[in-house]
């Protein structure tokens, strides 16, 4: 397993999120959850799950990664994004639409991306 990859392992709270350049408050957010394994995510919010594999590219600048769906929702979609990765801090802008990885970590009215900040989760 790639080393940045490495890093992601673990459980992932959301903290902060925005869609189409609109800030969701906490109650939209408060339960969901990233859970990474090896290169294998579950994704928990919004209603519902999702399963899929993980794809990072750490020597792109700024940092790359796709998402690809395997069970739930987005079953067969792949979301692209770029990411940081600042100790316990994870933060990455997707495009929820399939196109490509938006270039910087913002989102506008009718852009398609969901910007995302969560935080690992301490193991007992």
């Amino acid at each position: 397993m790639q080393g940045e990859l490495r890093e992601l392992q673990g459980v992932w709270a959301v903290t902060s999120l925005e869609l189409d350049g609109a800030p969701l408050g906490d109650a939209a957010f408060s339960a969901a959850k990233i859970a990474v394994k090896g290169n294998n995510f579950t994704s928990v919010g919004m209603g519902a799950i999702y399963r899929g594999t993980l794809e990072v590219d750490a020597t792109k600048k700024p940092k790359s990664l796709s998402m690809r769906f395997t069970e739930g929702p987005e079953t067969g979609n792949t979301n692209r994004g770029i990411y940081e990765l600042e100790g316990d801090i994870w933060k990455l802008c997707l495009s929820m639409t399939g196109g490509p990885a938006p270039t910087k970590f913002a989102t506008s009215a009718g852009s398609g991306c969901a910007l995302e900040t969560l935080r690992r989760e301490k193991q007992p």
